[in-house]
This record gives C-alpha cells, structure tokens and sequence, in this order.
C-alpha cells in the first residue's frame, strides 16, 4: 500500500502528459532538424549513389552506404565523420534499429580506434540521451496510459 501512495505521489509531481508529449514531439523535431542540415551539408553526390544514403535496415544497405561513404570519407573526413556521429546518436536516442550497422559501418570506414570511440561514445551519449528522455516525460506517459502495469512494476521493483 505505502508503494503505491509514494508512486501516485510522484505521478502528481512534474510536468502534465501534454507537457510531455510537446516536450518529447519539440526534441524529435529539433532532432530531425539536425539531421536534415547534415545531409544538406554533405557533398554533392553522383545520381547513383543517392539511393543507397539512407538509414541502413540490412547488411546489404549497410554495404552499400559503406562504399559510398568510402569515396567520400578522404576528402570530407570530418563531415563523414559528423554524420555517422549524429545519425548514430540520433538512432540510439529515440530507440530506432539500425545502430549496429553503423557500428559495423563505422570499422569498414574509419581506423580501429576512431571507430571504436566513436561507437563507445554514440552508444553512451545516445543511450544517456534516451534515458534523460524517458526520466523526463516517459514517466509521465507511462503513468497516464499504464497506470496498472506501473503500480505492478513499482511494486515488483521493490
């Protein structure tokens, strides 16, 4: 009993579930906002290389923006290096499948041990990332839509 006063204590606290969403719909669009100016600084590419700059969803795509990125990575290492940084982080903030193609992508494109701090780095911020989004707003929506499932977890938790 004392569990569920002290989770119906914290649903009190914080920001409403309107709130939350806008808060959490306000950073998907910031973020997709960032991705948008990072493919629109990246350099011009050939007619068919265009089809294969898309977010991996098998090996078979992953190759295929490998070598791409490959031709561009000499002469625009940082930007390269950027966008891989910021897709990944993004991938990992909001929970979307794909990062380990990147990490994959990442040892074809860079040295070892760029890419493994890259991916360590990615993994870590994202991951931090998600987690403050959750501690932020998921709570909240949690509580709101899954009331019951959240005593049951709190109380199973304890």
């Amino acid at each position: 009993m004392d569990i569920i006063d002290s989770t119906r204590y914290r649903r009190a606290k914080g920001v409403s579930t309107r709130q939350a969403f806008l808060i959490l719909a306000l950073v998907f669009a910031c973020s997709l906002l960032v991705l948008l100016l990072v493919y629109a600084s990246f350099p011009d590419l050939e007619p068919d290389e265009v089809q294969h700059i898309k977010l991996p969803k098998d090996i078979d795509d992953a190759k295929n923006l490998g070598i791409v990125l490959s031709r561009y990575k000499d002469r625009f290492f940082y930007q390269v290096l950027g966008a891989v940084f910021i897709i990944y982080i993004f991938l990992q903030t909001f929970a979307i499948p794909g990062s380990i193609f990147l990490s994959i992508l990442s040892g074809y494109l860079f040295p070892f041990p760029v890419a493994l701090l890259l991916v360590c780095l990615c993994s870590a911020v994202g991951a931090s990332f998600c987690y403050l989004l959750s501690y932020l707003v998921g709570r909240r929506i949690i509580n709101k839509y899954f009331p019951d499932k959240a005593d049951s977890w709190a109380s199973t938790a304890s």
